[in-house]
């Protein structure tokens, strides 16, 4: 919801609910794939896929973790974030510094039918006692 546009506010955070200023926001780069030939080792199902990771060329989707690097605005995947950015904390693109508040992990979405895995909630069975009969 739009609070004002003269109090410098855009709306509200959805987790926070505090009002949100234009510098808070963040613009995010997602970098298409080539639609003239599918990566290597790309499945037939996978060959219509339109965003990759602009560094390892990884295909993006649900299935994959994703993080957005706040300078640049780029997705790249949690294993290059993990195996190329971190270590030195340098965005391979641009070449600019980083800090861990400017890396930002996208929530996995899902179909609505079937929530997304590792929301935190715990599915536990119960038994349920089904009376038995005795014979005499």
């Amino acid at each position: 919801a739009v609070v004002s546009t003269q109090s410098g506010h855009y709306g509200r955070g959805p987790i926070t609910q505090k009002p949100l200023r234009l510098k808070d926001l963040v613009t995010v780069k997602f970098t298409e794939m080539p639609q003239d030939e599918p990566p290597a080792g790309t499945s037939a199902i996978c060959t219509k896929t339109r965003y990759m990771c602009p560094i390892t060329h990884d295909t993006l989707g649900n299935a994959i973790t994703s993080v957005v690097l706040r300078p640049t605005g780029n997705v790249i995947t949690i294993d290059c974030y993990e195996k190329l950015v971190k270590p030195d904390m340098v965005e391979p693109l641009s070449g600019q510094k980083l800090k861990e508040k400017d890396v930002i992990i996208l929530k996995r979405g899902s179909t609505g039918y079937a929530g997304a895995k590792n929301t935190g909630e715990d599915l536990i069975a119960k038994k349920k006692k089904v009376p038995t009969a005795t014979l005499r």
